[in-house]
């Protein structure tokens, strides 16, 4: 196993692979040129955190401060102080917290390679659709590895005709850098690097099973009231990522999934109707075909990350739980005592057969 000794590596090289990150050079195309070079041994992933340290050090800024006088010197949020001929002996920059982040997730968005190109699944007879709908995961409160460990093992389980991944519905905790939502609403501020490298080891992992275990595999955004702009983005990059793949990243309120004679209506109900009779109604009007040739209708929400169920006159309203732990929003509104799984549904033509809860 390799050392990582932080006092071994030059000032030079920590600034050489500082500036070709900020020019647009790939983390990896550092570590492979420039880094492993001299310094072999060290792992790439050990390099990327070492990296992401190495950009929040002060020395970004060496080369203006060494060849500027006070006259015409624009200093960049900094406190200087200068001798009586006008040279800067000493210097003190500031730097708020957020640009870090920004930089943090620039450069996790770089890492997306060139697209993945994974042929589609032609050995399937099984007749059964699976819907993934990780609703409210709120990246990064909490670690949802076990969770996504059992569903990969349900992908890959048997030959799907579809497999239709709903990503969105609160994906992320906030939906910028300073800890806000949608609406702007001030919350609890989070890591929104780590927050986009989970997503992406998440998304990843059930795509590209996904793609390989069925005929069809579908990627649907629905927004949700804390990340509309961010998980969007992340939906982008997938979308990019992964052009074998339908992607609906439409800016709509409700969607629906339309299969065999099955109709799962989508929202993340946040609005102010949002009981089941609304949701029922809306869902009506809005896709009248889908529902009147359907034999088996449900509509799934999040939201409350709780686990409710309304049978109206034949159609299954769900507010679906969710996995993790209880942040601070369903620990102010009293969902202490929630179940903590996802639910995962296996659908056959005309029915549901199962729900898997993960």
């Amino acid at each position: 196993m390799a050392i990582d000794n932080k006092k071994k590596y030059s000032l030079k090289m920590k600034k050489d692979c500082v500036l070709a990150s900020r020019s647009g050079v790939s983390t990896r195309e550092i570590y492979d040129n420039i880094f492993n070079p001299e310094y072999p041994g060290l792992s790439y992933e050990s390099f990327k955190r070492r990296l992401i340290s190495w950009k929040k050090m002060q020395f970004a800024d060496d080369d203006t401060l060494c060849a500027g006088t006070y006259e015409g010197f624009q200093a960049h949020n900094a406190t200087v102080q200068v001798n009586n001929r006008g040279e800067i002996v000493q210097a003190w920059i500031k730097q708020a917290a957020d640009e870090h982040q920004w930089e943090e997730l620039l450069a996790m968005i770089k890492e997306n390679s060139d697209p993945v190109r994974i042929e589609p699944c032609v050995d399937f007879d099984t007749g059964s659709m699976l819907e993934i709908p990780l609703y409210d995961l709120h990246l990064p409160l909490s670690n949802h590895t076990r969770a996504i460990e059992r569903l990969l093992s349900i992908i890959i389980s048997k030959k799907w005709d579809e497999v239709n991944i709903i990503i969105g519905q609160d994906l992320f905790h906030n939906d910028d850098m300073r800890g806000r939502t949608s609406s702007g609403r001030p919350i609890e501020k989070v890591d929104m690097a780590k927050a986009w490298d989970m997503a992406k080891q998440i998304y990843y992992s059930l795509v590209d099973s996904s793609l390989s275990h069925a005929k069809v595999v579908n990627i649907i955004y629905s927004f949700g009231n804390h990340d509309e702009s961010l998980s969007w983005a992340f939906v982008q990059m997938l979308k990019d990522h992964y052009p074998q793949v339908n992607v609906d990243d439409r800016m709509k309120q409700r969607k629906c999934i339309y299969w065999n004679n099955c109709f799962i209506g989508i929202t993340h109900g946040s609005n102010m109707k949002s009981a089941p009779k609304d949701f029922r109604g809306q869902f009506t009007i809005e896709f009248p075909r889908e529902f009147a040739d359907s034999t088996t209708r449900e509509i799934h929400a999040g939201h409350l990350h709780h686990e409710e169920e309304s049978d109206l006159y034949g159609v299954m309203i769900r507010r679906l739980s969710r996995g993790g732990i209880t942040d601070e929003w369903s620990d102010e509104e009293g969902f202490v005592g929630a179940h903590k799984r996802f639910m995962v549904f296996e659908w056959r033509s005309g029915e549901l057969s199962d729900i898997h809860y993960i």
